[in-house]
């Protein structure tokens, strides 16, 4: 289960990266708003990687928690403002459908994470 999070993580940091780059292209939001999704994945990566090397999941598991706070204001932040309908953003339905679903991930990922079996 721990290394299957570590896999997750990977993927999750990864695509993490690319989703932020993209979305942010052309129009960078100030720096604090998008320098904690580069943290964040980079501490999924490491963790990751030291999980399926080491097989100590801390780091994974801190890491994880992180992502899902973070994630888990993002989106009910993005659904609050679909909710309300003030200052709606071309795009921002498949967006926050998007968040939901990577909060989603990002708590399988920790609950993966927390458990004692290896394998």
């Amino acid at each position: 289960m721990i290394r299957r999070s570590a896999y997750i993580a990977l993927v999750f940091g990864l695509f993490l990266t690319i989703f932020e780059v993209v979305r942010n292209w052309g129009h960078w939001l100030p720096w604090p708003f998008w320098l904690v999704s580069f943290i964040t994945a980079g501490a999924l990566i490491w963790g990751a990687i030291r999980t399926l090397y080491q097989g100590s999941s801390r780091m994974l598991s801190a890491a994880w928690g992180v992502t899902v706070g973070i994630f888990w204001m993002s989106y009910f932040t993005h659904v609050q403002v679909l909710v309300e309908g003030v200052g709606v953003h071309k795009g921002e339905g498949p967006m926050t459908l998007v968040m939901g679903l990577m909060l989603i991930v990002a708590i399988a990922g920790l609950l993966l994470s927390l458990t004692r079996r290896t394998i």
